[in-house]
Order: structure tokens, then sequence, then C-alpha cells
């Protein structure tokens, strides 16, 4: 898909101080879980997750926005624009 297409939104379960980033399947609620190589300290994974989830989709850090969960392992994200879908995505 090279189309732009409008916005998604995640429920997302974050694994904070892995050792890579990287989704681990998902939750039987649908959640997905992903771990990240950040520490859950002065926004540095909440970036980590924006930064990871653009390239995922193929969007800017700007199109992906935290909706609530800031201080939280449970996130809801809007990707407002992108250009692709990750495999683990569509499973």
């Amino acid at each position: 898909m090279n189309s732009k297409l409008r916005a998604i939104r995640l429920e997302i379960k974050v694994i904070p101080r892995a050792s890579a980033t990287e989704v681990r399947g998902r939750m039987a609620d649908g959640t997905i879980k992903i771990a990240l190589n950040a520490p859950p300290a002065d926004g540095k994974a909440n970036r980590e997750l924006q930064k990871f989830l653009a390239g995922e989709f193929g969007t800017t850090l700007l199109s992906v926005k935290l909706l609530s969960g800031i201080t939280s392992r449970r996130k809801l994200v809007s990707i407002d624009f992108h250009s692709k879908l990750p495999d683990w995505f569509v499973e």
C-alpha cells in the first residue's frame, strides 16, 4: 500500500527496559505487546514507542500520538497517517 491512509488507533501494553524494541504479540483482548529498549523515565519509553511505530507504519513522529496512558504501561495510540501496514498489524 503506497497511498497514505487515515487514522489507526492501537491499544498497547509496553514492556520497558527490554533488550530490543519489538512487537511481542497480542493479548487475549487484542492489546498489542511491545517491548521497548528504553527506561520508563523522562518520557524515554514513550519516545521510543513513537519512533518504533512511526518506522513500522512508514510515517513521521508527529503522526504518532499518545492519546492516553502517558505514565502507564497501557497506552492508547493514534497513528494519523501511514504509508504501510506492518505484518504484525495485519495478522
